[in-house]
């Protein structure tokens, strides 16, 4: 049975994706993230995405991303392969790093996206990678939170606008919603 074909309109998407049984995680160290974090500022500018969110774990990453039509699978495939590149060539391996192919869940409206956003938000918290949502690095959330130096290349205010109030009470409203559990 063929593969369904993927979603290439203009929208608001999650996207997750997994290492290959043959990795034993994506990411093995924090040199990794970086690498991964250098060619992600990449596929969004050659992609016209805006990236909401995202979160970096040990064998998987997610994004939250607004993409312009056909923008997703160019963007992923300039992403993935620009990280699986470094990857085999830094721990002497070769072929996929992915396990499969990517997922993307489009995002339909504010509830949905309010719900994504907390579930990566809380993905390492929840893994038991870090206390708190606030505490994992590898993740947009700090930044976007005011806890740490956001990073350049998310734009958080799609998500802030869903609480539809100036931005500082926004920023607020968004750090109890995610962190209340």
């Amino acid at each position: 049975m063929p593969r369904r074909p993927r979603d290439t309109s203009a929208g608001i998407f999650h996207v997750y994706t997994h290492c290959v049984w043959a990795a034993e995680a994506f990411f093995r160290d924090d040199f990794d993230r970086l690498t991964f974090l250098r060619e992600l500022p990449r596929a969004i500018e050659l992609a016209g995405w805006t990236c909401i969110a995202f979160c970096l774990m040990t064998t998987h990453y997610h994004l939250i991303i607004e993409v312009p039509e056909h923008g997703l699978q160019h963007g992923m495939h300039r992403l993935n392969f620009r990280y699986a590149m470094h990857f085999n060539r830094r721990h002497a391996m070769k072929g996929h790093v992915q396990g499969r192919r990517y997922g993307a869940t489009r995002i339909s409206d504010e509830d949905f996206l309010l719900d994504r956003y907390k579930y990566v938000a809380r993905n390492a918290d929840e893994a038991g990678l870090c206390d708190h949502p606030a505490a994992w690095i590898w993740s947009s959330y700090a930044g976007t939170v005011g806890l740490r130096k956001p990073y350049s290349f998310v734009n958080a205010n799609p998500i802030l606008a869903c609480f539809d109030c100036p931005s500082a009470v926004a920023v607020a409203r968004l750090r109890e919603f995610v962190e209340k559990g």
